[in-house]
């Protein structure tokens, strides 16, 4: 199956709807980490790769996920990054979208180290982060007290993790082999 990666101004209306829905399932009360979702958000201005790094994945003529990223400028950093699979189907897709995603922001782009975090109480992202990491790259930084609030109201803390550049190119070279395993602090 084929799928391509596109700007998500382009497919901004469709996006909107995506992620309206997606903001109202429980299962995703963690995704928006100031407890909201803004309809008015930057989606509009992802054209502008200055400050914004914000993708599509389409498969079939619909989004199969959203990858979402913040420039801090001018020091090439990826701020802020989250990511939502819209399609539990395709989730194999979404992974290898998620490296070219990667490639075009390390090697096309000069990222130098992509942050995110992840709610605590997200269990279930959180075991797919750990995962992610001792497998393929990127590392826990540590944890953030009181950082994040869920759409129901509730307080967590987070588990900021990243990927530095040198260890994206580190993985690639090894043959997408994880050179050393990195432990999560997350039990």
């Amino acid at each position: 199956m084929h799928f391509e990666l596109i700007p998500a101004a382009y497919m901004e209306q469709e996006l909107v709807q995506k992620l309206t829905a997606a903001s109202s399932d429980i299962e995703n009360e963690w995704f928006f980490f100031d407890g909201t979702f803004q309809v008015s958000s930057n989606i509009g201005l992802s054209v502008n790769s200055w400050l914004h790094e914000n993708f599509v994945v389409v498969c079939n003529n619909e989004i199969i996920a959203y990858f979402e990223g913040y420039w801090e400028r001018p020091r090439d950093v990826i701020n802020s990054f989250r990511c939502i699979n819209f399609s539990k189907n395709h989730s194999i897709l979404a992974t290898k979208a998620l490296f070219k995603y990667f490639d075009y922001l390390f090697v096309n782009r000069g990222c130098k180290v992509l942050n995110w975090v992840v709610a605590l109480q997200n269990k279930h992202a959180i075991k797919q982060y750990d995962r992610f990491i001792n497998h393929y790259c990127g590392h826990c930084v540590g944890i953030l007290h009181h950082s994040q609030k869920s759409y129901t109201g509730k307080i967590s803390d987070s588990c900021l993790y990243a990927i530095t550049q040198e260890e994206y190119f580190q993985w690639k070279l090894c043959g997408n082999k994880k050179s050393n395993k990195t432990v999560s602090i997350i039990e």
